[in-house]
């Protein structure tokens, strides 16, 4: 599934970055150039982004196949 490939792409994009700027925190401190636009928060927003699909569809299949929220099969009442 495209979205669940997605989020690996942006997992793996965001782990990249932000070991790389803990490692220019931890060898230049203050002295080193930080941007104010970082990937970071691109990476983060798309794999969130792609989570809140997931979670979508996940209750989409729940709600055609006669589940409740949690995956429980949902019992008839007789009447």
């Amino acid at each position: 599934m495209a979205a669940l490939r997605e989020m690996e792409v942006n997992l793996v994009s965001l782990i990249k970055v932000a070991n790389e700027t803990q490692s220019r925190i931890r060898d230049q401190g203050l002295g080193g150039n930080y941007s104010q636009n970082h990937d970071c928060f691109n990476y983060a927003s798309n794999v969130w982004k792609q989570s809140l699909r997931l979670a979508e569809l996940k209750k989409l299949e729940y709600e055609l196949t006669g589940k409740d929220q949690n995956g429980r099969v949902i019992k008839k009442k007789d009447s």
